[in-house]
């Protein structure tokens, strides 16, 4: 049997990605499942569906902040409301891109994550981003110069456009051996389920 695998697709902007890439790495070592770590740009799927992100709507803005308070608090996740909720995130997505899949790349993401959602940093800022990637023990310097790349810019649409093209909307999106379709960190519980049932011989595809 082939192993499992889980493509999460994520934006530093996203909190509730910050929140699943607090618990994702969990369910998928207990299904011994491969864990691919994927930055797209969270705009760009809003603009192809048409959709307007929650906090941008004021009637929705008071929910959103106090259930990023409640859920960090029910699940023991470091969190601190931002200054500024909104910021732009793709000189932090197009660093992680460089770094190579694997633990180096999972320390750049929680680095990252963590300095936006727990730390109040801007993501912005080439300074904030390179000091938390060499605090993780990256060469934040190279990285953060690489973003200026064409090819690296081009790989970030490469990832956005692919999950654009597997049906995702939002962030955080996962798919299970890249045809079953999750959205949402509220949606984990729904993803370890059908991982379960892989490890008792299901089929991935929907029925």
């Amino acid at each position: 049997m082939s192993q499992t695998t889980v493509t999460f697709y994520f934006d530093y902007g996203s909190p509730y990605s910050y929140i699943a890439s607090r618990q994702i790495e969990e369910i998928c070592r207990r299904h011994r499942a491969e864990l691919r770590w994927e930055p797209i740009v969270l705009g760009g799927l809003f603009k192809e569906a048409g959709i307007t992100a929650p906090y941008g709507n004021p009637t929705k803005r008071p929910y959103v902040l106090e259930d990023l308070r409640n859920l960090t608090e029910m699940l023991g996740i470091p969190y601190r409301e931002r200054t500024e909720f909104l910021f732009n995130p793709v000189l932090a997505e197009r660093a992680t891109l460089q770094v190579p899949p694997g633990d180096e790349r999972v320390r750049a993401v929680h680095a990252l994550f963590r300095g936006a959602w727990a730390e109040n940093l801007d993501l912005a800022s080439p300074e904030v981003v390179e000091r938390l990637l060499t605090g993780a023990g990256l060469n934040g310097k190279s990285l953060v110069a690489g973003t200026q790349r064409q090819e690296v810019k081009d790989v970030l649409k490469r990832s956005t456009d692919e999950a654009i093209r597997l049906g995702a909307f939002g962030a955080p999106t996962f798919v299970l051996n890249g045809t079953r379709l999750f959205w949402g960190q509220d949606r984990l519980a729904v993803l370890d389920y059908f991982m379960g049932k892989l490890g008792s011989g299901a089929a991935a595809r929907p029925g």
